[in-house]
């Protein structure tokens, strides 16, 4: 099949479960995972030739509600490709905040550590923008580090990164190291994964979703535990729900820590930078 038909076949086909502009937006990312371009110089190929058998097999499996970047087993990130499958969470465009937030606020050179590193995309991301950073990455699960290392080596930032296999900060013992502590974490409460998108409860990790009744209980984790690990002047960067940032502030003060929010495209305090108030001038 001609690129020109498969992208209206893909589009028409797409439409019957997702609305029409991500309908196109998504045959144009599959057809560009094919011809190995960017989705814009799918354009320039529209008389070349793509099987058919691959463009059922993909169109299948999405129709069954299986996430395009799980299909394809690549996500972007801040402009970067990133392998993903099954096991990991799929970046989202909101987390490149912390990305942001951190570079605004980091020290030039330091070391991090990335809790609950999953595909690795924030750690990765700050080795590649922070030439002269160090980062360490835990991970409760053997397949989301699996993923990380692919990451690493694809980025080339594997000689920084040193990954673990363990629960939150357990395998570290209580010493300042860090420069920084940087999380997406589980901050969805089980009441509210029922109402998530199918796409989302069905397929995604609910291990890397959930934090518990309230949402708020690995955020409180390492706020407690991070003044053990914090270098002097160190701060923690944390990814926030849309609705957490009144009850995130009110934690955080509790615990004794200044909080600056950074806001997301459509308005939401999406990032968290937090540090000990003794730690401030």
């Amino acid at each position: 099949m001609k690129v020109s038909s498969a992208l209206k076949f893909l589009t028409e086909a797409l439409t019957q479960k997702l609305p029409e502009d991500r309908a196109k937006r998504e045959a144009l990312e599959i057809l560009a995972h094919l011809l190995r371009v960017s989705p814009l110089n799918v354009w320039l190929k529209l008389e070349e030739e793509v099987l058919d058998e691959t463009l059922n097999h993909i169109l299948s499996r999405r129709l069954t509600g299986e996430p395009l970047p799980y299909i394809l087993g690549v996500a972007y990130f801040f402009g970067r490709p990133f392998y993903v499958e099954k096991g990991v969470l799929i970046p989202r465009p909101e987390t490149e905040v912390l990305i942001e937030h951190f570079l605004e606020v980091a020290p030039p050179q330091g070391v991090i550590l990335d809790l609950g590193i999953g595909s690795g995309i924030l750690a990765i991301t700050i080795l590649l923008e922070k030439p002269n950073y160090i980062a360490f990455g835990v991970d409760i699960s053997k397949e989301a580090l699996k993923v990380a290392q692919r990451n690493a080596n694809l980025h080339g930032v594997s000689s920084r990164l040193y990954l673990i296999l363990g629960d939150a900060i357990k395998p570290f013992k209580e010493k300042p190291l860090f420069t920084a502590i940087v999380s997406n974490p589980p901050y969805i409460s089980e009441e509210e994964f029922e109402t998530l998108d199918e796409e989302v409860r069905l397929f995604e990790p609910r291990v890397a979703l959930v934090s518990g009744k309230t949402g708020l209980e690995f955020y409180e984790l390492i706020l407690q535990n991070a003044p053990k690990l914090l270098q002097e002047g160190g701060f923690i960067l944390v990814e926030l729900g849309y609705n957490q940032g009144k009850p995130f502030y009110e934690l955080a003060k509790a615990l004794g820590y200044k909080v600056d929010f950074k806001k997301d495209l459509l308005g939401y305090q999406r990032s968290a930078v937090i540090w000990k108030e003794e730690n401030t001038s």
